[in-house]
């Protein structure tokens, strides 16, 4: 096993548009897997929340905003490596969504159907957020080394 350099946690960001984001909801952690945006500037890392009336997310964010985000990826057999991103998760202003959607429009991963659990889409709310990352860790392992 070995850290990542600061280039090659940028190249795994840059190269995967899907991760798993962990919040708290007071009691226990929640992971959910989430599409996300990264255009090579902590500043505008963005997740994008879709929600109808309830939402355990939401629910998570009223308890805390801090969270931690992992991308991992196996680039060839038997050699993963993976980042870990941890830091507040706060809702991007008014004034910087245009950054935010150009970062999710660069590598994130939509699922094809929008609908959120059997919730029409007419009462889904989508908003914007960005990781103020405050620590990241890469590692790389491979099988035999």
């Amino acid at each position: 096993m070995r850290e990542l350099t600061a280039e090659e946690v940028a190249e795994v960001l840059a190269h995967n548009g899907i991760g798993v984001l962990a919040l708290y909801d007071g009691t226990r952690p929640y992971a959910i897997p989430m599409s996300f945006g990264y255009d090579g500037s902590e500043a505008v890392f963005a997740v994008q929340f879709g929600s109808g009336e309830s939402s355990r997310k939401r629910d998570c964010l009223d308890v805390s905003t801090e969270a931690s985000f992992t991308v991992y990826e196996e680039p060839e057999q038997g050699r993963w490596r993976s980042v870990v991103l941890s830091g507040e998760l706060v809702e991007v202003p008014e004034a910087e969504t245009d950054a935010a959607f150009a970062a999710l429009a660069t590598n994130a991963e939509f699922a094809p159907d929008t609908s959120v659990w059997g919730v029409p889409l007419d009462e889904v709310t989508f908003t914007l957020y960005r990781l103020d990352i405050d620590d990241c860790e890469g590692r790389e392992f491979s099988m035999g080394h």
